[in-house]
């Protein structure tokens, strides 16, 4: 296969799994906390890549420490806490959406830390961005009963979208001499001792709620070690073979995947959803647009 089919190949696999993951959360929520979800997905990441690249422990540096951290940190360990709360509030699909706003956020840290340059249209883009956000959490409109949405926890998700745009950026022009299963092996690791603690703290022993176990536990496991483990490094992997914002753009379509998750779940997805879907895929779109 040449570069770009394996590229696109790539990027259309991810968009499924990914966009598949809000409603995995969903599952996972009827026997375990929000917030035991991200430690357990990382947890079965975390195992998975330590049996397929466990060859690259070799291209460890020590200045490469600190940049896997921020990675680690800001591209797995607060987001997977992040969205599962999210999740647990509003809609999977509607969460998804706000999943949108990556690429958005991978464009104004480039710009603001890594000195990228910002041509007109992308400053469209990312205004239709921010615009499709306000539209989705949409503050103003009043409460239908059955149709409660916390804005508050939507802000959760969005800020999750933040902290991806750092470990994009950060992997991009950091760590761009490692490979993909090298990073994914390091990073990993380094989410190990916080999950522990978070699972230790809340006492997941004592609070699973065993009814549902079984998908619950599937779900994770999924998440995991396909959704996380397996797919970060083709992650990477589609980052070395594009670009930081290309790799974002799997936003693109993740939302479409969502949403059609929740529809066929029978979630509630308003029409306000679906114009702050458009508004911010146009603008992730006018933020990719090349002169």
């Amino acid at each position: 296969m040449n570069r770009s089919g394996l590229a696109w190949g790539l990027f259309i696999g991810l968009v499924l799994v990914w966009g598949s993951s809000f409603m995995l959360m969903k599952i996972a929520l009827q026997s375990f906390e929000a917030i035991q979800i991200g430690a357990m997905r990382l947890l079965f990441a975390a195992a998975a890549v330590l049996v397929i690249s466990r060859k690259h422990f070799s291209e460890f540096r020590r200045a490469d420490f600190w940049p896997l951290l921020v990675v680690a940190m800001m591209g797995n360990s607060l987001p997977y806490i992040l969205f599962p709360i999210a999740v647990a509030h509003v809609p999977s699909g509607v969460v998804g959406v706000a999943n949108a706003m990556t690429p958005v956020f991978a464009l104004l840290v480039g710009v603001l830390a890594f000195g990228r340059t910002l041509r007109r249209v992308q400053v469209l883009g990312v205004a239709l961005g921010l615009l499709g956000a306000v539209l989705l959490i949409s503050p103003w409109r009043a409460v239908v009963p059955g149709q409660e949405i916390d804005p508050n926890y939507l802000l959760l998700a969005i800020l999750a979208a933040a902290f991806y745009g750092v470990s994009i950026n950060t992997i991009g022009s950091k760590l761009g001499h490692l490979s993909p299963r090298g990073i994914t092996l390091f990073v990993m690791l380094l989410t190990v001792p916080m999950s522990l603690g978070i699972l230790g703290t809340t006492r997941v022993w004592e609070t699973t709620r065993m009814e549902h176990f079984t998908p619950a536990i599937a779900a994770l496991a999924f998440l995991g070690i396909v959704g996380t483990g397996i797919a970060t490094v083709l992650f990477n992997r589609l980052i070395a073979l594009t670009t930081p914002l290309m790799a974002a753009s799997t936003t693109y379509l993740i939302p479409v995947v969502a949403l059609a998750w929740g529809v066929g779940m029978g979630e509630t997805i308003l029409a306000h959803h679906l114009g702050g879907m458009m508004a911010i895929i146009l603008g992730v779109y006018l933020v990719n647009k090349k002169a």
